[in-house]
């Protein structure tokens, strides 16, 4: 997470390659300029390696960025998988309670 407070500005690099995304949590922001509220998501093109932010009001930004993996994807339900072999795995492993649990 990225906490930002108001009338703040600050400028990120990431790898041009990396594919980058924000996620607004709260408040608002210009993102490169253009503005982007809270619960939307911004997926920046692979164009410079810069993201300037500058808060409109206090934020807090998911950044997620990470090097493309190039492999096939399988989406169903609230998984997304390389094959359909994986995702009938995947809901065997939460029917089996593999998932483990978060404490509060």
């Amino acid at each position: 997470n990225l906490k930002i407070k108001a009338l703040a500005k600050l400028s990120i690099s990431l790898p041009e390659n990396y594919n980058t995304g924000m996620l607004i949590l709260e408040g608002s922001v210009k993102l490169n300029g253009s503005e982007a509220t809270e619960n939307q998501f911004v997926l920046f093109e692979n164009i410079g390696t810069e993201i300037d932010i500058e808060a409109i009001a206090d934020s807090i930004l998911l950044v997620l960025s990470g090097e493309p993996i190039d492999e096939p994807i399988y989406p169903y339900g609230p998984f997304l998988m390389n094959n359909k072999q994986e995702i009938i795995q995947a809901y065997q492993d939460l029917e089996d309670g593999k998932f483990g649990y978060l404490e509060n």
